[in-house]
């Protein structure tokens, strides 16, 4: 005969104390339902649509998810060679929003990949490769132009595909919705590392040495 396992008989027991019985369920009342257009900001003309929303103690709470799988076509950095390029975007989004129905923090997790090469539809050579969570705490809830973005993780990564990055940025990046945006982290560029504290994103980051390192990555030099 096959032995009932203790915690079956446990719960049995305490079924009966309480008058169910082990297989009963509970009824729960449906949670009542979210009307997206009222929501400000709306969820509905967003990337992330279609979004599931529920009524939580702190009011509705939305969440949302986008996945793209591009195709190769031209790029606009200018190398010695035209690049093409392909891009992959997997992205993740809560949006919390209070009892008034107005917005006061957005949160996301992403992981998005352009992959580079010399010929028209690769294979590839490099990679730009971005592993982030960042959040959109509102200084005035409902009001999109009010919103800090705040960015962890690792910000950039740019290498050959059987090579090392050639320059990877990994920490904190602070963009407030008026004013400079500032990082706190470390900035590799070609093995060579360097910590920053709350310095100013444009002293760490220029456009040209990106696409210096890109063009490094792709075809070598």
């Amino acid at each position: 005969m096959k032995t009932r396992r203790p915690h079956v008989l446990v719960l049995g027991l305490v079924a009966a104390l309480v008058g169910l019985t082990p297989c009963g369920t509970a009824r729960a009342d449906r949670p009542p339902e979210v009307d997206q257009s009222l929501l400000v900001p709306t969820t509905l003309d967003s990337s992330f649509a279609p979004f599931d929303c529920k009524l939580k103690r702190t009011g509705p709470v939305c969440t949302g998810e986008r996945h793209i799988d591009g195709a190769w076509g031209p790029t606009d950095f200018s190398c010695e060679v035209p690049l093409s390029g392909r891009y992959e975007s997997d992205r993740y989004t809560t949006r919390y929003y209070d009892h008034d129905y107005l917005n006061y923090d957005r949160r996301f997790r992403s992981k998005d990949i352009d992959y580079l090469s010399t010929a028209t539809a690769g294979p590839a050579t490099a990679t730009i490769s971005t592993n982030v969570r960042f959040r959109e705490p509102f200084a005035v809830p409902g009001d999109d132009s009010t919103f800090t973005v705040i960015t962890q993780g690792v910000i950039l990564d740019v290498k050959p595909v059987n090579g090392r990055p050639v320059l990877r940025v990994v920490g904190t990046l602070i963009e407030p919705p008026s004013g400079p945006a500032t990082f706190t982290g470390h900035v590799t560029e070609d093995g060579r590392t360097t910590t920053y504290r709350d310095a100013l994103f444009d002293d760490v980051f220029t456009f040209e040495t990106f696409e210096q390192r890109v063009c490094q990555a792709t075809i070598g030099g």
